[in-house]
């Protein structure tokens, strides 16, 4: 049994969009509460290596949805929540190395804490239990792929 490609995207692009915007906003509250929203804008809308963020980890959550085995879903946030936080760490310090930053490292695992606070990561883990329960997979037999059946809760 595999996830279908369809499934493994429509499971990626929830997850990454969903908690993305969760951090956008609860970061665009925090902003306007201490009065700055353009500091929010740079740093969300304008930055381009969001949007590399948010192409790198769909990109990533579909490859590893369809590529793993479909696993009960206890284990699902395990993988895809790692493979989640480890794109925001690469994104993240590259980032930090493209604007010359001399601890690129350490940028990176600010960002990460930033975004625990801003609730994009435990929003990124509790989408990827839910969506687990709704991915599409199709049975195989011998490597030929059958019509598609939908599970739940495995």
């Amino acid at each position: 049994m595999t996830v279908t490609w369809r499934g493994a995207l429509s499971y990626a692009l929830a997850v990454t969009m969903v908690s993305w915007l969760t951090g956008a906003a609860v970061d665009l509250v925090w902003q306007a509460a201490a009065g700055s929203p353009r500091a929010w804008a740079s740093a969300w809308v304008q930055n381009p290596w969001n949007a590399a963020f948010v192409g790198a980890a769909v990109l990533t959550l579909t490859l590893t949805r369809r590529l793993t085995a479909p696993l009960p879903v206890w284990r699902v946030p395990l993988i895809d929540g790692s493979a989640y936080l480890a794109v925001l760490l690469v994104c993240a310090g590259l980032s930090s190395w493209a604007a010359g930053d001399e601890a690129p490292a350490d940028s990176a695992f600010v960002s990460a804490i930033v975004a625990l606070f801003t609730l994009q990561l435990p929003s990124a883990w509790l989408l990827s239990v839910w969506r687990a329960r709704h991915l599409e997979t199709v049975l195989t037999a011998a490597g030929t792929p059958s019509a598609p059946a939908r599970t739940a809760g495995r």
